[in-house]
């Protein structure tokens, strides 16, 4: 029994590795690939981003799926399949120079994606931690900032290699490579849940809940509510977070100024992961909501503002800070999502389609913010028009919260009085 109670630290580990691997070198740093990509093909970014929204599909048809799979595979089968998936798609991504080519990595990619990030994480670690979740989840995910920013300076001179206008083929090569030696390891440590294990009891914040079951939940109105703003985050974020290096190299500022942000960001992300995940457990889900919303506001307008003055690059590290406390919105804070309005009822049904609205967020969101900028000619008002859209989202999110806590306070009264 002690062997499996200290066992729960290989595991935590061995999430931290899949964020760091994953996350951190084939999402974080993507959009450093997207001018190198597009200015050596040829491509209108409009219709290269549709690769993003091949991934975001995949993502979201697969997590609709992810309990089904889980249970008659298994942790470490479908955390392998995740592995393997995403090695092609990068595999895919080195030599591809058609476009459509492209699109089937990104599909892969999406499909891996399903299996080794927020909702194989997540999880996990709810299988094996049953109080301060948001902290050990919270953890996990901050070890995708840090793998970024590790990231972004080893495939930077790669992408940017001078006289090289393929340079970015020889960077997915190597990530390649780190995702077979990482898949190899991660099958090696994954172990299934520990038998006998059971949710933790004390009321506390951060803790599991006996929550709604599905038929139930699907009834109520924040249902749907929450569901919507978890796409509409999904939409905003990610499409942000793939242009706003594109977008600071548009309006003067170098490549190396650019990549020092993205690794100021990255890194930002590992601490403001683990801040969002211990607020959380110690205050709840309405601050850690109002936080995270009101900071994607206040970054999105200074990038709207953006230029390459002086100022400018003081307004890209408040940028970074700000955003880097934004997008746990799209990550950490789903399964917190979650666990705060639905409890441990339908966790895992639920988790899949709130991540699967999320993805689908992203499919639309990426090509939309390409497609206004090859109208446009600039991602500053698409920047603009976000930020003022999350202001509301937040107020809305705030009721929600409150209606789903009359809600657990009926059932907990009920079960108490049995």
């Amino acid at each position: 029994m002690k062997g499996k109670l200290e066992y729960k630290w290989i595991i935590l580990f061995t999430c931290c590795l899949m964020a760091f691997v994953c996350l951190g070198f084939c999402s974080s740093n993507k959009g450093l690939y997207l001018s190198a990509i597009t200015n050596a093909l040829g491509l209108k970014r409009s219709l290269f981003s549709l690769n993003d929204t091949c991934r975001y599909v995949a993502t979201a048809i697969t997590n609709l799926f992810f309990g089904s799979l889980m249970s008659r595979f298994g942790t470490r089968k479908m955390a392998a399949f995740g592995f393997l998936s995403l090695i092609a798609a990068t595999l895919i991504y080195s030599f591809a120079e058609n476009i459509f080519v492209f699109y089937i990595g990104g599909t892969l990619l999406g499909i891996g994606f399903s299996f080794t990030s927020i909702t194989m994480a997540s999880t996990i670690i709810r299988q094996w931690f049953h109080k301060d979740i948001g902290t050990y989840t919270g953890i996990a995910f901050a070890a995708s900032g840090i793998g970024g920013a590790v990231a972004a300076q080893i495939v930077t001179p790669l992408i940017n290699e001078p006289g090289n206008p393929f340079g970015y083929r020889n960077a997915y090569l190597l990530v390649s490579a780190i995702l077979l030696i990482t898949g190899i390891v991660v099958a090696l440590l994954l172990r299934e849940s520990p038998a006998g294990s059971t949710a933790a009891k004390k009321k506390v914040r951060g803790a599991t809940w006996v929550g709604l079951p599905y038929a139930e939940a699907r009834k109520k109105s924040y249902f749907y509510l929450a569901a919507g703003i978890v796409f509409m985050t999904g939409l905003i974020l990610q499409s942000i977070a793939t242009v706003y290096a594109t977008h600071m190299l548009d309006v003067g500022l170098s490549a190396e100024f650019v990549a020092t942000i993205a690794s100021i960001y990255s890194l930002a992300m590992a601490v403001t992961k683990i801040l969002i995940g211990v607020l959380y457990d110690r205050f709840g889900l309405r601050l850690v909501m109002a936080l995270c919303q009101l900071a994607t506001s206040v970054s999105l307008f200074l990038m709207a503002a953006l230029s390459a003055s002086d100022s400018g690059k003081i307004s890209s590290l408040l940028f970074a800070l700000l955003f880097a406390i934004a997008i746990p919105l799209e990550t950490l804070v789903i399964p917190l999502i979650v666990n705060d309005l639905f409890g441990s009822a339908s966790y895992i049904k639920i988790l899949g389609i709130f991540t699967a609205m999320n993805y689908a967020g992203y499919a639309i969101g990426c090509p939309l913010v390409n497609l206004g900028y090859d109208i446009i000619g600039s991602y500053a008002p698409i920047f603009l028009a976000f930020g003022i859209l999350m202001l509301p989202a937040c107020l809305i999110f705030q009721r929600i919260i409150l209606t789903a806590q009359q809600e657990r306070s009926r059932i907990s009264s009920a079960s108490e009085t049995e």
